[in-house]
């Protein structure tokens, strides 16, 4: 469609096409009005989306089982000059959706077996593993593979059954654990693991408690792996056991393949977590799930934050993958606008597409984002505050990863210093952004916050430096004539436990503080 056309439509309150339609909204770009109980109970259709007042296109809202709310950082752009803004969109699964038949899933599960798993951690991935199948229906295709050096299918592709379910549960208990760790080896076979079933909702749950030491060791390269599984329609969460597995390899993993990361200090937790990762299949919503943002002539995607993405000219194409129903994703670009005569200047159209399990049929919705060119100074504003809020999410994400760094080099009093200034940051703009948000929207906006100035706060507060090494008085200084200084008392050295305690101190706020910029950055 051509951007002359779009605006025109846009215009006449005419902007979805005839194949779409679109959720309404009220005037003033709030939430919807609440609906009756009866109607709550029921899978909703698409419904026509109704444009905001022709004085503000910088935002929409549309969408039916998965809600989809756009907007720019600016309604209003300086007309002589480029200017920077950013494009939002948040995509929610509506807390009442119910898939009609709820998809069968494709679940490959990829366990670490090396050394380190020996004892009470592999007792505990195992008990979590045969929880996660005892909660598979009849009709649901599991596999499992184990890996150290190598990967081994231990249980191919089987569809679940009163009859298959023992069989498989007897090969679980025959895992032991030996050898070094080939994450990627795991990883990719159980892509092919879920390659021989379609039409299915495909995840891998991944789990390991050690560096990889054979196959693919860097996290490009992992972030390699992962966008295959994208490309076949799968995620992988991931789950890292106890406080010596690859934070970075692990997030990497799930953050580009669309999954979830875990942190599990305690191998104690794993059946938990294993039950919340199924209970959430078992509640999806929506399946396949994929953003695409044309944007108008000129404008350029400068960054896109948080997110794997294919640029292809002027299209932005992010894949989503699949929604629970409560589940929500965002998209964070900035953007470059160039200059241009006064008047409405249309920035971007997005297309959101999904499989709508509520429905058992494509879902879809559009949403156009047309700014304002002023030659008054005057007429631009702030930045849009839920707009600040994400973006702000999106730099304590870097915060928490830099104070990592930081805290890697023994540099605790560093990684405060960071933390805490970056906490005085969000608290000026929380402040900002009250001013430049919808009054309905106050209470999102707090959560956004909140959200970050918790991980900060943890973040600051549970580590410390390694214990000093001891030290004596420096040989042939006793304090006679000519002796600059007096020697310095000993110091007696740190226990071994003191420093073990100190040392894995670091590794789990290293660990917490990865989980905690994976969930901000989503």
């Amino acid at each position: 469609m051509k951007w002359t056309t779009l605006l025109l439509l846009s215009a006449s309150g005419m902007a979805a096409s005839a194949a779409l339609v679109w959720t309404a909204v009220d005037s003033g770009g709030g939430a919807r009005a609440s609906e009756p109980a009866a109607q709550r109970s029921e899978p909703r259709p698409e419904r026509p989306h109704r444009p905001h007042p022709a004085d503000d296109r910088s935002q929409f809202r549309a969408g039916g089982t998965l809600e989809m709310e756009g907007r720019l950082g600016h309604a209003v752009l300086p007309a002589a000059s480029d200017s920077d803004t950013y494009l939002y969109v948040d995509v929610n699964a509506a807390t009442t959706a119910r898939a009609a038949v709820q998809a069968p899933l494709n679940l490959a599960i990829v366990m670490d077996r090396s050394g380190s798993m020996k004892g009470k951690r592999l007792a505990n991935a195992l008990a979590a593993a045969r929880s996660a199948v005892q909660r598979l229906r009849d009709g649901d295709v599991v596999s499992v593979v184990t890996y150290n050096t190598a990967a081994d299918v231990t249980v191919s592709p089987t569809v679940m059954s009163s009859a298959t379910r023992g069989h498989l549960l007897d090969r679980l208990a025959r895992t032991r654990a030996a050898g070094d760790t080939c994450i990627s080896c795991g990883v990719e076979a159980g892509m092919r693991m879920l390659g021989q079933r379609s039409n299915m909702v495909s995840r891998i749950l991944l789990l390991s408690d050690g560096e990889a030491t054979a196959g693919v060791r860097d996290v490009d390269g992992f972030r390699r792996v992962a966008e295959d599984c994208r490309r076949m329609g799968a995620s992988i969460t991931t789950i890292g056991v106890d406080v010596d597995y690859n934070e970075r390899i692990m997030a990497a993993l799930a953050r580009d393949s669309n999954g979830r990361h875990f942190f599990v200090e305690n191998p104690t937790g794993l059946p938990a977590i294993f039950d919340q990762e199924m209970e959430s299949l078992a509640r999806t919503v929506a399946n396949r799930a994929e953003l695409t943002v044309d944007l108008s002539p000129g404008v350029s995607a400068e960054q896109v934050y948080d997110r794997a993405s294919v640029t292809s000219g002027s299209q932005l194409v992010v894949p989503l993958g699949a929604f629970a129903d409560r589940d929500h994703k965002t998209l964070l670009v900035r953007l470059r606008v160039p200059r241009g005569a006064a008047g409405a200047r249309p920035v971007a159209a997005v297309r959101l597409r999904y499989d709508d399990l509520t429905r058992g049929a494509a879902g879809a919705s559009e949403g156009t984002l047309i700014a304002r060119q002023s030659d008054d100074a005057s007429e631009v504003g702030p930045l849009d505050g839920l707009v600040s809020a994400r973006v702000s999410s999106s730099e304590t994400v870097s915060a928490l990863e830099e104070a990592n760094e930081l805290i890697r080099e023994g540099r605790a009093d560093d990684a405060r210093r960071l933390v805490r200034d970056r906490g005085g940051v969000i608290a000026d703009t929380r402040r900002a952004a009250k001013h430049s948000a919808p009054a309905q929207r106050a209470a999102d906006l707090d959560a956004a916050f909140d959200k970050q100035e918790k991980a900060l706060a943890e973040a600051g507060g549970d580590f410390a430096q390694p214990p000093p090494a001891a030290t004596t008085a420096p040989a042939g200084n006793t304090g006679g004539a000519g002796a600059a200084t007096a020697a310095e008392p000993a110091r007696p050295a740190p226990a071994d436990d003191e420093v073990g305690r100190g040392e894995r101190a670091k590794k789990v706020r290293i660990r917490s503080n990865q989980k905690d910029a994976f969930d901000l950055g989503e």
